[in-house]
């Protein structure tokens, strides 16, 4: 779920940090509490845990199986449909999110609550589709893995590299473990939605459009 990603992130992102302070924006992350409830230190000379793959992303490291794509269409579908039809709690989280973010502008400081109704709001304007996979009783964490396949060998963008004044490139291109894998698995997967790129790429303008914001 990339553009989702990318897009809830900053709007969350602005919309907590500019307005609520004890969200913690800006602040450092404390160490794990160690058994006996003090920080744990490194050892001394210890070399960080490397992470696996698949915990460097929440997107599915395997092909795409049919059964897969099936279960993606299906939540995909009853998502796209809600957002034209929104149920009562969708309509009242969108409102209540319109009203904190007025609020925020006049300078008025939102509760936990109001924390949680934006989240939501975020969802229902940009990921219905995990509202509705929790809804049916996904694995949330199966099913965004999954979406993220999906879209990802969809909509696979070319390389962006920074550069200098003279034009050479500022950024390591160097191939990593990670991206051979996700290059790999993204051009299998392209292949394999061809015959479902036509629907998918109508239901995500409905499920996935930045205009479903509250403002």
């Amino acid at each position: 779920m990339r553009i989702s990603n990318r897009v809830r992130t900053l709007w969350l992102g602005i919309a907590l940090c500019a307005a609520v302070s004890f969200t913690g924006c800006g602040r450092k992350e404390t160490a794990p509490l160690s058994e006996g409830g003090e920080n744990s230190p490194a050892a001394p000379g210890a070399k960080p845990a490397e992470a696996t793959l698949e915990q460097q992303t929440e997107q599915k490291l395997d092909p795409l199986t049919q059964e897969d794509v099936e279960l993606y269409l299906k939540v995909m579908r009853a998502a796209a449909e809600r957002v034209k039809n929104p149920a009562p709690a969708d309509k009242a989280a969108l409102e209540g999110a319109k009203k904190i973010i007025a609020g925020g502008a006049s300078g008025r400081v939102p509760t936990q609550d109001d924390v949680k109704t934006l989240e939501r709001a975020n969802l229902v304007a940009l990921s219905m589709d995990q509202i509705v996979a929790d809804d049916m009783k996904l694995d949330g964490r199966t099913y965004r893995g999954i979406a993220e396949a999906v879209e990802s060998a969809l909509q696979v963008p070319g390389p962006t590299v920074a550069t200098g004044k003279e034009g050479q490139p500022l950024a390591d291109l160097t191939p990593t473990p990670l991206k051979e894998r996700l290059s790999a698995v993204n051009a299998a997967n392209e292949k394999f939605l061809a015959p479902y790129r036509g629907e998918i790429q109508k239901l995500l303008p409905v499920v996935r459009n930045p205009a479903n914001l509250p403002k």
